[in-house]
């Protein structure tokens, strides 16, 4: 069956994601997670779900990376968006986490960033700390350059404590 997306792309529906995380300091297996998404009632909905951790399942590490929403918003947000750019949706490397935001991938480059995505990032900074432009980067295919500015943007707001020079702040 096709869904008709809201920017007049067809998709075909029942579609099944997968989305595995890999550690980007020892290439391994984090996580994945396999969704089918069908048609119900004209719209994509989540039909099942399986995640599978490697060795193990970190409830903690899963809870702050994935949303069980996000099968929905590749299909309702990003597919479609990807599909008028005349890129195979099958082919493409979507983002591991930074939904909802990431399955926006029609959006302006200088959209404003929600306080829900800037505090998820100053989160990703305090953990992480020393080395989190790298890491943020690598996770969300961005430059190290681009990460450091969500950061100042999040201190902007109020997000972060602010900065005492030439001291990192986590």
């Amino acid at each position: 069956m096709s869904w008709l997306a809201p920017n007049g792309q067809s998709v075909e529906l029942p579609v099944e994601i997968d989305i595995l995380h890999i550690d980007e300091v020892t290439g391994k297996m984090q996580w994945l997670v396999l969704a089918k998404v069908h048609l119900v009632e004209s719209k994509p909905a989540l039909a099942s779900i399986e995640i599978q951790g490697f060795p193990a399942v970190d409830p903690a590490y899963l809870q702050r990376f994935f949303r069980w929403r996000t099968p929905i918003d590749i299909i309702f947000n990003a597919v479609p968006d990807i599909m008028s750019q005349g890129i195979d949706p099958y082919e493409y490397d979507y983002a591991v986490d930074g939904y909802p935001d990431a399955a926006n991938i029609a959006a302006p480059l200088n959209q404003p960033l929600s306080d829900e995505f800037l505090t998820n990032i100053a989160k990703q900074y305090k953990e992480i700390g020393r080395g989190y432009a790298k890491v943020i980067a690598a996770q969300r295919g961005v430059s190290n350059r681009t990460v450091v500015s969500w950061v100042e943007k999040a201190r902007k707001r109020g997000l972060l404590p602010p900065t005492k020079s030439g001291k990192a702040s986590f």
